[in-house]
């Protein structure tokens, strides 16, 4: 796992301000990683720092790989609030699925009423009508298959 500090930390580790580090994490000097500092390039642009204390940079993995865990665990929720949830889903997909079908049937309706309307047309209009008819009808199948 990677070493992150924050801004602070890695700043009283380099002996200098919060400021100056950010100017360089700005500067695209530093790494940074969900906002704290990367410990390699901490290291990397600041050579002569060294890290006396490798079992303080073992404490910052446990707390963080501890951190990740409990917010994992936390976020599972409950068998209920999930039934809930695939209730809720499975109410939205029909009402979806009832709204494709009537939007289905509008379609099948309107290519029926329009090709009844070519018979009381002209032969322009006809072409015409019939062009849109094909042209809905190769749109529909575009979509559907």
């Amino acid at each position: 796992m990677k070493h992150h500090l924050n801004i602070a930390t890695a700043a009283k580790i380099v002996g200098i301000s919060r400021r100056q580090i950010q100017k360089e994490i700005k500067a695209g000097n530093l790494d940074v990683f969900e906002g704290d500092v990367t410990v390699d390039s901490l290291l990397d642009f600041y050579p002569n720092v060294k890290l006396n204390n490798e079992r303080e940079l073992d404490r910052v993995d446990r707390i963080q790989s501890n951190a990740v865990f409990k917010v994992q665990a936390d976020s599972i929720p409950s068998e209920r609030i999930m039934a809930d949830q695939i209730n809720k889903l499975q109410i939205k997909l029909q009402e979806s699925q009832q709204q494709v079908r009537e939007y289905e049937n509008l379609l099948v309706e309107s290519k029926r009423r329009l090709e009844a309307m070519q018979e009381d047309c002209d032969r322009q209009q006809k072409q015409i009508l019939s062009a849109f008819v094909s042209w809905m009808t190769s749109q529909y199948r575009q979509v559907h298959h």
